[in-house]
């Protein structure tokens, strides 16, 4: 599988990382945006190849339907949770056992995809809680430049200084640390929305791994200039 992200990213886009070497020794969780269904493959073409980052699948995520998230589920690294499916608990469970074999859990805080690249949107409770309740950091992660994907463009994933999470228990300090994470993973986002080049070739490759709800977001939300042609 990592040769596959290895070759079809390398061929389609220009990658690189900014701030590897501030990875903490694992366990940890890795806190990224989100702007494409591209993302977990960019950062992963980006990273070692050990600890191997275990993605932990959006609340509305159903890995048994559509090519992309049944071909997620045959690769593995995933944590699937539907709410319909999936307890809870069990959730839980599955994180716990990442954090325990000294792995890297990948989560994309807002739980939906955003279209705006110098912009988060509002944070999900999983990511800070499930740092905070097994004390292991949190690394914020900014994948900047794949809102819009076209062939060849450049695409950076920048990491932050990790976050300890000692002592954020209960509600109160968990918001704190919310706010913390999200201010350090603002930090990492261009201060202002970057221009479009008017030549974007194949532009149409940025939404092959979109689901089709958020295709149809983003054909509503984003003004029509900005929109890939």
């Amino acid at each position: 599988m990592r040769w596959l992200i290895l070759l079809a990213v390398g061929v389609l886009y220009r990658v690189r990382a900014d701030g590897l070497d501030r990875w903490p020794e694992p366990p940890f969780l890795l806190l990224c945006n989100h702007h494409s269904g591209w993302d977990p493959m960019l950062v992963t073409s980006v990273v070692p190849e050990r600890p191997r980052i275990i993605w932990f699948g959006p609340k509305e995520q159903d890995f048994s339907r559509g090519f992309k998230n049944r071909l997620m589920r045959f690769f593995g690294g995933v944590i699937p949770y539907n709410p319909e499916k999936t307890t809870l608990v069990s959730a839980v469970r599955a994180v716990r056992r990442v954090f325990d074999a000294r792995g890297v859990l990948g989560i994309f805080a807002e739980g939906r995809v955003g279209f705006r690249e110098s912009e988060l949107l509002p944070f999900e409770e999983g990511a800070v809680a499930f740092a905070s309740a097994a004390g292991v950091p949190i690394v914020p992660c900014a994948i900047v430049g794949s809102a819009d994907l076209w062939f060849r463009c450049r695409v950076t994933v920048r990491f932050g200084e990790p976050i300890a999470t000692g002592g954020f228990r209960g509600a109160p300090r968990r918001a704190e640390l919310e706010e913390r994470a999200r201010a350090a993973l603002s930090a990492l986002l261009p201060g202002r929305e970057p221009p479009l080049p008017a030549f974007r070739p194949l532009a149409s490759i940025g939404e092959v791994l979109d689901g089709r709800d958020d295709r149809d977001r983003r054909r509503r939300e984003r003004p029509r200039a900005e929109r890939p042609r």
